[in-house]
């Protein structure tokens, strides 16, 4: 104990057990640390000497004060709050500075007096109870106010991922319909054009046996000349077709199927991936509606035809002959995004009959093919 301001007054005026002492005061840890302070409250503190109002140290540290006085108390731990401590505050086994100032030191037969200061005392415990209970009503209610912005947070969450769902169902509907309507346009013009192929063809027919009927009397220069005029437009019909086939101005071609035996060096279809999209949840099958992009050539490297300089992509369905052999074999489980290169014999593409002036008889084709969508 330090004595900071000394202050002489009479016996009877010093402060002695069950007497009143107010005072102001700030209490410290040995680090420096402040705990608590009736400073910083601008309230002073009252208690009743020697009745244990107060920890140890201050009944004995406080003795014999004037009004005025100023004390610097050091407090070990037993005569503190000893091994238990003082909740967060204060740690078990601390020991305690307080700088203290005698407000007012009232002897204990100064009834009126301690009632008052009892008086007020009550009153700043039942403020102290209602601040605290007011502040744990707000607490709470901003707790709850916080649970109650999360689950609106994941109402709105869950509200927008249904709104999404119900747009991407919508959106593949709607594109499943638009491949529909182009597979049955496709199907409509493919129709047209073997009707008006067959037109031509007996309009042909029909003019060579007119011609033939009018020229009975010829000889047999002139029925050789006719037989060659028919062999002519043969050819050029077959011609006409086969470049029908492969037009690069059409949607969709189809190749038949040249897996007949022939008179070509067999071989074996070559597949080779060359780019692979990583994880892949559905593959090509047969029934399979497939929408590709493709690169084809000859095995000298030239090209013969291509979706991609058309920016057209090719659709038909996996290994129902709508396409050659080679293909049917060689796009089986591909991944959407998936490319491919397929060197295909002439056996699983066109044989020995080719195609026209395109793709000559027995020839090797070099495919570059990318899948791009997969419909049943």
């Amino acid at each position: 104990m330090d004595i900071t301001k000394e202050v002489k007054c009479k016996a009877s005026k010093k402060a002695q057990e069950g007497d009143k002492v107010t005072v102001h005061y700030g209490g410290f840890l040995q680090d420096g640390k402040k705990f608590d302070s009736s400073f910083d409250r601008a309230q002073p503190f009252t208690f009743t000497m020697g009745v244990g109002q107060v920890i140890p140290g201050w009944d004995q540290g406080l003795l014999g004060v004037c009004t005025g006085e100023e004390r610097h108390l050091v407090v070990p731990a037993p005569l503190a709050y000893g091994d238990r401590g003082a909740g967060d505050v204060i740690p078990p086994g601390a020991t305690l500075l307080f700088d203290i100032v005698i407000v007012e030191v009232e002897r204990a037969g100064d009834n009126n007096k301690e009632e008052e200061l009892r008086r007020k005392q009550e009153e700043d415990v039942n403020r102290m109870k209602k601040e605290k209970a007011e502040m744990k009503r707000v607490e709470q209610k901003e707790r709850e106010q916080e649970k109650e912005r999360r689950r609106q947070s994941q109402i709105a969450k869950a509200e927008e991922e249904e709104r999404q769902k119900k747009e991407d169902e919508e959106r593949r509907r709607a594109e499943e319909e638009e491949i529909r309507h182009k597979e049955q346009k496709r199907k409509q013009e493919q129709q047209r054009r073997v009707e008006q192929q067959k037109r031509r063809e007996e309009e042909e027919k029909k003019k060579l046996a007119e011609e033939l009927r009018s020229n009975q009397k010829l000889g047999e220069k002139e029925e050789a000349k006719l037989k060659r005029q028919e062999e002519q437009r043969e050819q050029e019909s077959q011609r006409r077709k086969e470049e029908e086939y492969i037009n690069p101005e059409d949607e969709y071609y189809y190749y038949e199927d040249y897996a007949e035996e022939s008179s070509c060096e067999s071989g074996e279809l070559k597949t080779q991936v060359t780019k692979s999209p990583g994880r892949c949840r559905k593959t090509a099958r047969e029934g399979d509606q497939l929408t590709m992009h493709y690169t084809g050539k000859l095995s000298s490297g030239t090209k013969f035809d291509s979706s991609v300089d058309r920016n057209k992509p090719f659709q038909f369905t996996l290994g129902v002959g709508q396409v050659i052999a080679g293909w049917d074999e060689g796009l089986a489980g591909m991944c959407v995004g998936e490319k491919r290169t397929l060197v295909i014999p002439p056996d699983l593409a066109y044989g020995e009959q080719g195609v026209g002036a395109v793709i000559p008889p027995c020839s090797v084709l070099v495919f570059d093919v990318e899948l791009l969508e997969i419909a049943n």
